[in-house]
């Protein structure tokens, strides 16, 4: 009997929820984004979309999918009646060569009943989440703030409890000041600013450390090195014979300034984009265009100017939109998106802004300005200031005026490639390329901004001023969030979007969009376009100061920490891994801005390509400066970095990919530039570390890790010192304090000792 009982409730209970199911699903909204675009996209799209669009159907656009008809005057899709849609039937005719998509199986039973469900329910299309207004007035998670510290907590952990997930720990003290500064100035801190830290027990040691390296000269210096990837900058002009930039430089300079002086990011646009339609721009203004003549240009023999002056303008609009809307753009120049809603001609529309400039790829790399960069504009000013002082005390004899009147004289403005825009009488026509081809001209368009986004208000001027207002008005939603992506991948390692240049309908979904939204506002509305502000507030999250140690759990739930529930843990940057060498081994060099300099470069590397200038190695200690100074050369760039993934900087690159190679290794343990600073670093050790071999180690590893070693490395490396020494056949292992030989064996074990701890994934990597 209780057998019969269990039988019958367990066919009930089963019923029941077959029931539940089915109802639910019935009574379920299907979410366009959410459900029906993927299906789409996967199998629509390829013939009916931007690129094909067979029987003159495109599904990017509802107005056109929903009001269309086919050959026999049938709706394709009938909203709110699956049964009468050609598309529904279609998808479900069993004649293989009337169904869709063709020569393909049958769609699954799942994405048909959702298509069904869809149109049953209305057909309604649904913006991309992207190109939606960002919430203005948002809303904080319900978290306890005693486990939230901060509003950016509260986003991360409401996400980790879906997982049933919690944050990891804070990292210990020596870890964060080494990211902290590793992140905000690219530099590692001094002993005598880690042992401030360590000593300062106050609840504001952190957010002062915080400050302290925001107000930081190198601050610039770090975050350039991004924005120039993203610049495309490089001091040469690429293509095949790569002639050099020689005062590019000045521009490179002038993002480092802007950085440092927390321009706002509204006028950092402006500037960039379109400096030169300011009313009355200054000499500063006019230089941050240099932005955009930054694009390569070709001078070899029998090219045309024209058709690399449309190059130019092409690659201009394909940056902006990557840059700032994080929009691939290349494809639409030959046909409509063929994902995302941007069609054929409002590429050309788009076109139509960097259209009108004076520059046509020619020998001279004109228009050119005689321009000082913003360091030079503001030591000028102090020198005459102090001269003038010197004249009104009747002090003009003086070895000290001689001396600042002979400075002022040396500094040297530069003729620097910038924007120029043509005068109304002799602007240029654009009109659409049929498939692309500057030789094959379709109708006459004018400049204005796509569809699928906010249109410009109509007080702007039609260029590319106008054009850079839109961007930074508040009314476009890519931007903020775009920017704000960007500063979280160089901290996190990942962006909340994985795919930095591509917002589209094909780029990853936000790993926490609320947070994302969130602070996308913070960088508009609260911070007024604040870089030093939103990186701050990131910065001073319980999130960002998380251990980044891995447990199995941890490892088994988020491999790759989307959901943020440790620390960030990633390879170094190439320039960060060098200019990391340079201040531990003490020969770095602090100087900040000025020309380019070329540091220890194998012999032949230019060659190879064409005998265009010389490499002549920097002799004084400008070989010692960071790496945003190098000289960057497009068909040669400076092997080492290259070898830890640095661009060649041709084209705008959003992300640097991290790969791990065996070349990495041979570079840090075997490029001269690391040997000689291994040989320093020992010279450090030996002179600053103490009297014995252990503590001159562990002051190395201090230098390097910012902490003292475990007792396993230190006897590893004391024993790899012992057995080294060993090897040589003398007696002279006894060194005094600061008087030091580079010709002993126990310099040259000490050497060793200090190439494997630079070597070691502790310093090569952000923990």
């Amino acid at each position: 009997m209780k057998k019969k009982i269990y039988i019958v409730s367990f066919i009930l209970i089963a019923l029941y929820g077959g029931w539940y199911g089915f109802d639910h699903f019935n009574t379920k909204k299907i979410d366009f984004n959410t459900d029906v675009r993927p299906i789409l996209n996967k199998n629509c799209l390829s013939c009916h979309g931007g690129v094909k669009q067979l029987g003159d159907l495109s599904f990017l656009f509802i107005d056109e999918a929903v009001k269309k008809k086919n050959e026999s005057g049938q709706r394709i899709i009938v909203p709110g009646n699956a049964q009468k849609s050609v598309f529904i039937k279609r998808i479900l005719s069993t004649d293989t060569e009337v169904r869709m998509p063709p020569e393909k199986d049958q769609l699954s039973q799942g994405d048909i009943d959702i298509l069904v469900k869809w149109i049953d329910q209305g057909a309604k299309y649904d913006t991309h989440w992207a190109y939606k207004p960002i919430n203005r007035t948002p809303k904080l998670p319900n978290i306890d703030k005693q486990i939230a510290s901060t509003n950016i907590d509260q986003f991360v952990i409401k996400e980790l409890e879906k997982k049933g997930l919690k944050p990891s720990v804070e990292a210990e003290k020596s870890s964060l000041i080494r990211r902290l500064c590793l992140d905000l100035t690219g530099l590692p801190p001094s002993i005598d600013e880690i042992n401030e830290f360590m000593a300062d027990t106050s609840e504001q040691a952190y957010e002062n450390l915080v400050d302290r390296q925001l107000a930081s000269p190198h601050f610039g210096e770090r975050w350039a090195s991004m924005w120039l990837d993203l610049a495309r900058y490089a001091d040469s002009n690429g293509y095949q014979k790569d002639k050099i930039r020689k005062e590019i430089w000045r521009y490179r300079d002038w993002v480092i300034n802007a950085f440092n002086n927390d321009m706002p990011f509204d006028e950092f646009t402006i500037e960039q984009l379109a400096g030169d339609l300011l009313e009355n721009p200054s000499y500063d203004q006019i230089l941050a265009t240099a932005f955009h003549r930054n694009t390569m240009t070709n001078d070899e023999g029998g090219t045309d100017d024209e058709e690399y002056r449309v190059a130019a303008v092409i690659d201009r609009l394909n940056t902006t939109f990557e840059v700032w809307q994080g929009t691939t753009m290349s494809c639409v120049q030959c046909h409509s998106h063929p994902y995302d809603p941007i069609k054929h001609d409002e590429f050309y529309e788009l076109y139509g802004y960097f259209n009108n400039t004076k520059d046509n790829d020619n020998d001279k790399d004109s228009p050119l300005k005689v321009l000082y960069s913003p360091y030079q504009n503001k030591l000028k000013s102090a020198l005459e200031n102090e001269v003038n002082t010197l004249k009104e005390k009747g002090d003009t004899l003086s070895n000290e005026y001689q001396k600042k009147v002979a400075e002022f004289l040396a500094i040297e403005p530069g003729k620097v490639q910038v924007m120029v825009e043509n005068p109304p009488d002799s602007s240029r026509t654009t009109r659409v390329f049929i498939k692309g081809n500057w030789l094959s001209h379709g109708d006459t368009v004018l400049p204005r901004t796509p569809a699928f986004l906010p249109a410009m208000n109509p007080d702007y001027p039609s260029n590319r001023l106008g054009l850079a207002k839109w961007l930074v008005d508040g009314k476009n939603p890519l931007t903020s969030r775009v920017i704000v992506n960007r500063f979280w991948e160089q901290l996190f390692g990942n962006g909340l979007v994985m795919t930095l240049g591509d917002f589209g309908t094909q780029g990853n979904k936000p790993t926490n969009k609320a947070l994302l939204d969130y602070l996308a506002f913070q960088f508009e509305e609260t911070y007024s376009w604040s870089m030093k502000s939103i990186l701050k507030e990131i910065v001073l999250s319980s999130t960002y100061k998380q251990s980044s140690a891995v447990n199995p759990e941890l490892l088994k739930v988020d491999p790759y920490n989307y959901l943020l529930a440790r620390g960030p843990r990633h390879r170094l940057s190439a320039e960060t891994i060098r200019d990391q060498a340079l201040v531990i081994s003490g020969l770095y060099n602090p100087k900040v801005y000025g020309p380019s300099v070329k540091p220890y470069q194998p012999e032949g590397v230019w060659n190879v390509i064409r005998h265009v200038d010389q490499w002549i190695n920097s002799t004084t200690d400008d070989q010692y400066r960071r790496g945003v100074y190098t000289f960057w050369r497009r068909v040669s760039p400076y092997p080492s970095m290259i070898s830890f993934d640095a661009p060649s900087r041709e084209v705008c690159v959003s992300r640097r990919i991290r790969t791990n190679t065996p070349l990495q290794a041979l570079v840090t343990m075997n490029d001269p530039v690391y040997v000689e600073a291994s040989e320093a670093l020992a010279r450090r050790m030996m002179t600053e570390g103490g009297s014995d071999t252990q503590s001159q180690i562990k002051y190395g590893f201090k230098l390097a890790v910012m902490r003292d070693p475990d007792i396993r490395r230190l006897n590893e490396l004391i024993n790899l010192y012992d057995s080294t020494l060993g090897k040589y056949n003398s007696s002279d292992q006894n060194i005094q304090k600061g008087k030091i030989s580079e010709n002993t064996n126990a310099f040259k074990t000490m050497s060793l000792i200090a190439n494997v701890i630079l070597n070691l994934d502790e310093v090569i990597m952000k923990t």
